[in-house]
């Protein structure tokens, strides 16, 4: 286990995540070695080791909810596909084709955000969206959507609102708080132990100070109801733990919870992580990469707030993996993610999984 500037990363895949005040943390998971990068300032007033400062990783925490849905799916408690309205009061009367897998494949029909999202682009930088959307407020949210008919089972929209709602979905039938519900089934027994919604003291002294795209600093961002979508932070050394057991899970699962982190890396219906779909497939959570037929699958998932950016590849097939984490939005800011997007950090982590030998 080592560190150096780049992490054993190549400099074109962190290029668009740097700034001129800000950090880009990263890991390559190779075999059974990993190794932890850091460069850019952080803005903690501790000596914090590499892999162990905290961002937040936004939309990677779909990933979680994923699993979480898979592993109560495993424990019997979850029928994947029945309406959520027949097994929560508080939704009766709901969409008769909003179930958990319709949510977790973004498939529901529901749209990005509970504000329409002409009003979420003129929200001020930094301004934090879910601070104050309560699950009270969720639910009522719901039983007043319509929608004129239901949509296509393939038809893919992007939605944290899903997302947040299949967290508090699982969370109300479990009479629990979403974010004990995930530590206690999901996050603990992976021994995650930097991983989590909220920031004690002690792990706030290693939080990274948020920037936004032009290096203005931001606040944190905060959740209520939308928090499986989103809210969780972690560190470069968790996120490597984490990788690594999904390979493991993948490659020879022994327990239910590998168990419910295979089905979570599988589209609905899907009996095996060799899907021919390409470029991608979206699974619980997960997006599942596959430049060619010949490829090796990769998972995949990114995050972006307003003042931090995430992504995280897994091959299970070579055993590695990548995180890349930054306490700049780079999405936020238009130059910069254009900048992202022609760079593709995707190509890159597939490249570099491509000249891996397969173990």
């Amino acid at each position: 286990m080592g560190q150096n500037r780049n992490g054993g990363l190549p400099d074109r895949m962190l290029a668009p995540f740097e700034g001129a005040s800000s950090a880009v943390a990263s890991f390559l998971l190779n075999g059974g070695n990993v190794e932890f990068g850091l460069s850019g300032e952080t803005g903690i007033g501790v000596d914090c080791n590499p892999g162990d400062v905290i961002f937040e990783i936004g939309s990677i925490s779909k990933v979680f909810a994923g699993i979480l849905l898979a592993v109560m799916i495993e424990e019997g408690r979850v029928d994947p596909d029945r309406p959520l309205g027949d097994v929560i009061p508080e939704l009766a009367g709901t969409q008769a084709w909003l179930t958990p897998n319709r949510l977790a494949t973004h498939s529901s029909g529901l749209p990005k955000l509970h504000i329409p999202y002409w009003k979420a682009l003129f929200l001020p930088t930094g301004d934090d969206p879910y601070a104050h959307f309560s699950r009270d407020d969720l639910f009522r949210w719901m039983r007043a959507w319509r929608k004129s008919s239901e949509p296509k089972a393939d038809a893919y929209a992007y939605s944290n609102l899903g997302f947040g709602l299949l967290g508090e979905a699982l969370a109300a039938l479990e009479r629990a708080e979403y974010s004990d519900l995930l530590q206690d089934k999901v996050l603990d027994p992976m021994g995650l132990t930097d991983t989590s919604a909220e920031l004690t003291y002690d792990k706030g002294k290693r939080f990274a100070q948020p920037y936004d795209a032009a290096g203005h600093p931001v606040r944190p961002w905060t959740f209520k109801a939308i928090a499986a979508a989103g809210a969780l932070r972690s560190t470069p050394r968790d996120m490597a733990r984490f990788a690594s057991r999904v390979v493991d899970a993948i490659r020879e699962p022994r327990t239910a919870l590998d168990r419910a982190i295979c089905r979570s890396a599988l589209p609905p219906g899907a009996r095996s992580t060799e899907s021919d779909q390409v470029p991608f497939v979206q699974c619980l959570g997960w997006i599942s990469i596959r430049r060619t037929r010949e490829a090796a699958p990769v998972l995949f998932h990114n995050g972006g707030t307003a003042g931090m950016t995430s992504e995280i590849y897994i091959c299970p097939q070579k055993r590695a993996a990548i995180g890349i984490f930054a306490n700049r939005g780079v999405a936020s800011g238009f130059w910069s993610g254009l900048k992202l997007a022609f760079i593709s950090p995707q190509r890159a982590a597939n490249d570099l999984f491509e000249s891996l030998p397969t173990v």
